[in-house]
């Protein structure tokens, strides 16, 4: 183990001593600071292990979303922490919640790149109600390997954001080709007629 690896580890088990210390004497495990976050958001966002295992133990919410709506799964799927996904995943973490803007974890994870977080997340959604923006983050990033992956969990390649855009409205927006044809192979309606044209969603997409 190098010396920054003993230094983290340190600095957790630090962490944990004054938590446990903190619950000893009374502190609320769910308070808060002003934007919503509490002390399993912030363990969860720094990845510490230990720290989450005993915010939990002692009833924090595994749920609880701040003012934007970030949940500790969200940060922790965010920050490719795998063992407090998975450890969150295990205690009734809810993988539907999104942000303001509609983002959940499986979104924040393609997003980001976090293949392994993808993967996890996918074999937990027992119950398919993992919510937009995913497919539509792999359209916009030209990205097969996610869409495909999203296709065989059974993911509607027609499905709608808010505005009525399909993931095929994205990719062809962004001209990425090789994630058009996959999105048609796999059933994507050439023909979907968008709702209600919404171009700032179009315009937010390609900011993201």
């Amino acid at each position: 183990m190098d010396e920054l690896g003993g230094t983290l580890i340190y600095q957790e088990n630090l962490a944990s001593q004054v938590v446990r210390e903190l619950l000893r004497r009374g502190a609320s495990v769910d308070a808060s600071t002003k934007k919503g976050n509490t002390a399993l958001h912030i363990a969860a966002l720094a990845g510490q292990d230990i720290v989450v295992t005993i915010l939990v133990e002692h009833g924090a919410n595994v749920n609880a979303q701040s003012v934007n709506g970030f949940t500790p799964l969200y940060m922790a799927a965010q920050e490719n922490h795998e063992g407090v996904v998975r450890y969150l995943l295990t205690h009734s973490s809810n993988q539907a919640l999104a942000t303001e803007d509609g983002f959940t974890p499986l979104a924040v994870a393609l997003q980001q790149g976090h293949d392994r977080i993808v993967a996890l997340l996918l074999e937990n959604d027992n119950t398919s109600k993992v919510r937009l923006p995913a497919l539509h983050i792999a359209a916009k990033k030209d990205d097969t390997r996610a869409a495909t992956l999203l296709l065989q969990n059974e993911q509607n390649p027609n499905v709608t954001s808010k505005s009525g855009f399909t993931p095929l409205h994205i990719a062809a927006h962004f001209g990425n080709e090789n994630i058009a044809q996959l999105l048609i192979e796999k059933g994507a309606n050439v023909n979907f007629q968008v709702r209600k044209q919404n171009a700032i969603e179009a315009k937010r997409l390609g900011k993201d």
